[in-house]
């Protein structure tokens, strides 16, 4: 699991590579891979759009089991926590599924910016989106005021900025339109002065 240094002519830039191998950093690069071919708007929409094509007394993926499926296999250890004692050793949470979590997190918040998608299926995605960062908040919540005590310090600490990130994504205002209640020029805004305006700031 490391990299072989030969000072011939053709592998002589492998002697100035990292020595060892960088697991968290391999293993998240398929992680993103696989969440990007899931989460991708692209097949978002796919699905959203294959809703209509099949009668509605048959089966079909559809957007909410899709992205309820991911959210609950990537937080698996807040729905079914393992029965073992969590040490830092051996944490709750190891580090490549906090990886996973931290990634998926993002692309949740994403999907809920303006201008994520494109078309109809950009409303019920960012919806859909918004109501798995709101339970992932509520659980994640829970497992801290019950269990904290009891986490390793990996995990709580995993959780604690977790939550403080959907929470402020949740929290952000956006404005829109905003060409429509702007004059075009721009508005500056000089904070912490006293007094009235001097001629040339007017």
């Amino acid at each position: 699991m490391t990299v072989d240094k030969w000072w011939d002519e053709t592998s002589f830039m492998s002697v100035f590579e990292e020595p060892t191998f960088e697991i968290n950093d391999r293993i998240l690069s398929v992680q993103a891979a696989v969440l990007t071919q899931s989460m991708i708007p692209t097949t978002l929409r796919r699905v959203y759009d294959n809703e209509q094509f099949v009668p509605a007394d048959e089966d079909a993926l559809t957007l909410p089991e899709l992205m309820g499926h991911v959210t609950k296999t990537v937080f698996d250890e807040l729905y079914n926590p393992p029965t073992r004692a969590a040490t830092d050793r051996e944490p709750m949470i190891s580090s490549l599924r906090r990886n996973l979590q931290r990634e998926y997190i993002d692309r949740l918040i994403d999907l809920t910016m303006p201008g994520s998608m494109f078309g109809a299926a950009d409303k019920p995605v960012a919806n859909l989106a918004n109501m798995h960062l709101r339970q992932l908040h509520a659980t994640i919540t829970e497992k801290l005021e019950g269990n904290g005590s009891k986490l390793d310090s990996y995990t709580q600490a995993h959780l604690e900025e977790a939550g403080q990130v959907i929470e402020r994504a949740l929290d952000a205002e956006f404005l829109y339109n905003t060409d429509d209640i702007s004059s075009g020029a721009p508005t500056i805004l000089f904070l912490g002065q006293d007094g009235e305006l001097r001629p040339a700031e007017r």
